[in-house]
């Protein structure tokens, strides 16, 4: 007779384990502790932050004669299971915390773990691993484990039959992080930060520190004619091996020698001096008034007869020496000049124009001494931000 009542001791104490259900899946694996044996890899995702619990969604409920319970130590809760995709229209439903559903958020669905809360989901097939927002409650009627918002599954690259972990974040009031999902991995922060505000005391008679100087920003390549290409065909420099077509590389301010004086000779009939008339000087502010040694032509003459006034004021700079700025070398003789009015226009200083081989010479003066000529060159530079050399006129 004990025989017999054991043997149902025992039997009913299996029906018991049997039917005792406390709504985990029975994909539930043994928790592992947060410990890290491996190298820490960092992971991004939503960015755990503390919340309170919502006290609604917390709560043990049974759906279709399934009761589920809610896991009070998250810290003590690990699975692996497939995972669904959650393709529910955005805005079409409410959250079980109440939120407004958007497939765009890094959320998902678990029937158990408490609302709000973070998970690390890992994609066992391809290693991805992502932080996502526990904010609601499924998935029900199927085999799955979670459901995933659609931005969480592109990011793993899962579909509806992948196998995923689901390892818990704890996050503490303070905002530390804990639980199975920090082991060997270090949540990315991320940060909206902007940057210092700008010092404006400096003006009011305050102390600050002198400015910094700027570092350039990407590649910054001294100017060259090889690489230089512009936008506007009259002004456009030609392929030379020296700056601003010199026959050899100068540095700015170097004077360049009278080597070549057959060029000097030939450029003197396609020279193009401009006077500037009382409609084309600078405005007031410019005060610069170069010292002329050469006479100027009339204004009537350089709209009546261009050639005529270029041979005059030519052979006029060649006689007279001093120094002539020049600020480019251009392949074609009618942009030469058209540049060369232009920019005696501009700062009201007149020019030539010179052959030298293959290119013509823009160049502006005369002057009698190297400081006018210096003088120039810093306008050019600051008010039109254009190299240019001082050379003999010859």
């Amino acid at each position: 007779m004990r025989k017999q009542w054991l043997g149902i001791c025992i039997a009913a104490g299996l029906l018991a384990a049997c039917s005792n259900d406390d709504g985990q899946q029975q994909t539930t694996v043994a928790p592992q502790p947060a410990v890290c044996n491996g190298p820490v890899v960092e992971i991004s995702g939503a960015e755990p932050h503390y919340e309170a619990p919502v006290a609604t969604a917390n709560q043990d409920y049974e759906r279709d004669g399934k009761r589920y319970k809610i896991v009070q130590n998250p810290a003590n809760f690990s699975q692996a299971g497939l995972a669904a995709i959650y393709d529910a229209e955005p805005g079409s439903n409410l959250t079980a915390s109440g939120e407004a559903f958007d497939p765009m958020q890094l959320t998902a669905a678990h029937p158990t773990l408490p609302i709000p809360s973070y998970a690390r989901i890992t994609n066992l097939a391809n290693g991805r691993m992502i932080v996502v927002r526990i904010n609601d409650r499924g998935p029900y009627g199927n085999d799955r484990v979670i459901s995933l918002s659609r931005a969480a599954a592109d990011r793993l690259n899962t579909s509806n039959n992948t196998k995923v972990r689901i390892d818990p974040i704890i996050v503490a009031q303070d905002g530390s992080l804990s639980g199975p999902g920090m082991a060997c991995t270090k949540v990315a922060q991320q940060t909206y930060a902007l940057p210092a505000r700008p010092d404006l005391g400096g003006g009011l008679g305050s102390v600050s520190s002198a400015p910094q100087p700027e570092e350039p920003q990407g590649n910054v390549h001294a100017i060259s004619n090889d690489t230089l290409k512009s936008d506007d065909t009259t002004a456009a420099p030609v392929r030379s091996g020296g700056f601003l077509g010199a026959p050899t590389p100068l540095a700015s301010g170097v004077l360049e020698g009278s080597t070549d004086t057959s060029a000097a000779t030939a450029a003197q009939p396609a020279t193009t001096p401009v006077t500037p008339t009382a409609a084309q000087t600078a405005p007031a502010t410019q005060t610069y008034t170069p010292t002329r040694t050469s006479p100027v032509t009339a204004p009537g003459s350089v709209q009546g007869n261009v050639h005529t006034a270029a041979t005059a004021s030519s052979a006029a700079a060649a006689s007279s020496g001093g120094y002539m700025v020049q600020v480019g070398a251009v392949s074609d003789q009618t942009r030469a000049q058209q540049y060369q009015q232009r920019l005696a226009q501009q700062f009201a200083v007149p020019g030539r124009v010179t052959q030298n081989g293959a290119v013509w010479r823009v160049q502006l003066g005369p002057f009698s001494n190297k400081a006018d000529a210096s003088a120039l060159q810093q306008r050019l530079q600051n008010e039109a931000q254009l190299q240019s050399f001082v050379t003999n006129a010859q």
